[in-house]
């Protein structure tokens, strides 16, 4: 006789509610009432970061890592965990941000575990209760992962949340990759005068995109969807990045990408990608070297199950949202798959990003440069760079320094660029060629003439970006 059993997976949050249920007596306690009184909030906020600061006072930590607490603690009058309870803190040994990286001293960076805690914050009458849940997803088949849910009293949800608005909005900005980690950006960074491109380059751009920003009212009027599309193209090392980083510094922005090396990301995670996107606009969505993730040749990048027709239906507008700023990037435009550019409205602007001029080679030293560099050696070193990238420049003044260091020197002189310069251009003609004789890497940006994309600039109207049709 044969006996059937049918096993079923309970949803995540059956579990997590059932992870609470020995803290029910607690926190009923500390929220001044049952837990039918109490909203519960899907938050990531870094409560425990103050917890452990609190704990661990005097212990030698890496502060780098707990630049959550210092926004809460004025904030905050105290805190409590569950009498009883021996919280689970998760140290690792960190490098100490706060000396030189060659004093090669440690420190710990704690990470709070799953015990909740109350926060009193001052405006409240009654306290905050964090806690950081484990349970199981199924999402991409069995794994662990981590929910933080807020629990707040019903007569102070709209207080609570109105206290805790600042927190999210000044959190250190970063780019959010789907399927990878956040990309930390400058602080202060949003600064178009940080970028040696043409002038007018940068006008074009910096105009456009703030005008964007700024006119809202004119594209609800004139009933136009309120989204903006930039295509970035050129040889490597010259700038396309430089003006992203910008971009997603602004103020006003949250930026987003994917990682597209995560074998596990699929359609679905590029629509949550423009969903979030969305909900969090004026928001900046990035895809750097389409050519090498949607191209027609064989090296292609994108690991994932994300098809270029979904991410055209995305582009085309059917997953995006008003206030969605799309920027892309591409070093051959000529390799891209047509679709990506000929449909009009898919990019507003396209930017041709080309290797500097002497004049830019020359602005691009300087910045560089910590001591002043004389106009004579200025002058001679972006003569010597001819070609070259912004990269390869920033290459030759990086070799010029440990030319300079291992001679013993306490400046950069000229001698020490124009050998930096040399080396560099022989490096790149040495290992830039494959034995078929096609260039690669540094010797690309010296011959590589990029055919203007569709819709792309042609060179009198402004040299530099159109608009494409329909933009």
């Amino acid at each position: 006789m044969h006996h059937t059993t049918e096993l079923r997976y309970a949803p995540p949050v059956t579990g997590m509610t059932a992870f609470l249920e020995p803290y029910q007596p607690w926190l009923e306690s500390v929220l001044g009432g049952p837990l039918s009184d109490v909203i519960t909030f899907v938050l990531d906020v870094p409560f425990g970061e103050l917890v452990v600061e609190d704990l661990l006072d005097g212990a030698p930590l890496d502060r780098g890592c707990l630049a959550g607490a210092p926004p809460l603690r004025p904030m905050v009058d105290r805190w409590a965990i569950p009498s009883g309870v021996s919280p689970r803190v998760l140290l690792e040994l960190s490098r100490d941000r706060q000396v030189l990286v060659t004093a090669k001293q440690l420190a710990w960076d704690p990470h709070w575990g799953e015990t909740p805690v109350a926060l009193w914050f001052r405006g409240l009458d009654h306290p905050v209760v964090a806690v950081e849940i484990p349970y199981v997803s199924y999402r991409r088949g069995p794994c662990d992962e981590m929910q933080t849910w807020m629990l707040v009293h019903r007569r102070e949800i709209a207080r609570t949340l109105s206290l805790l608005r600042p927190l999210i909005r000044e959190s250190r900005k970063a780019v959010r990759v789907i399927g990878g980690g956040d990309l930390p950006l400058p602080e202060g960074g949003y600064d178009w005068s940080t970028v040696v491109l043409e002038p007018a380059l940068i006008r074009l751009l910096r105009d456009d995109f703030e005008g964007f920003l700024q006119r809202e009212p004119w594209f609800r009027r004139h009933r136009l969807p309120f989204r903006r599309g930039y295509f970035l193209y050129g040889p490597p090392g010259n700038g396309k990045t430089s003006i992203i980083r910008v971009m997603a510094s602004h103020p006003l922005i949250t930026s987003y990408t994917l990682n597209f090396s995560n074998e596990e990301l699929n359609n679905g995670d590029l629509t949550f990608l423009f969903e979030s996107a969305g909900r969090r606009a004026p928001s900046l969505v990035i895809f750097e070297d389409l050519d090498r993730l949607y191209g027609t040749g064989r090296n292609r990048d994108n690991l994932t199950k994300i098809t270029l027709q979904h991410l055209l239906n995305c582009l085309d507008g059917l997953a995006s949202h008003d206030g969605v700023v799309v920027v892309a990037t591409a070093n051959d435009p000529t390799v891209l798959d047509a679709a990506i550019l000929r449909r009009p409205g898919r990019f507003d602007r396209a930017v041709a990003c080309r290797p500097p001029s002497e004049g830019l080679r020359r602005e691009y030293l300087r910045r560089l440069a910590v001591d002043p560099l004389p106009d004579d050696v200025l002058t001679q070193i972006s003569t010597h760079t001819e070609d070259f990238s912004y990269a390869q420049v920033r290459e030759a003044y990086i070799l010029g320094g440990q030319l300079a260091f291992q001679r013993g020197a306490d400046e950069i002189n000229g001698a020490d660029l124009l050998e930096a310069c040399r080396l560099v251009r022989v490096e790149g003609q040495t290992v830039g060629h494959r034995v078929d004789g096609r260039g690669v890497g540094f010797a690309l940006s010296a011959g590589l003439a990029v055919a203007p994309a569709p819709g792309a600039p042609g060179r009198p109207a402004s040299e530099y970006g159109t608009l494409c049709p329909g933009g």
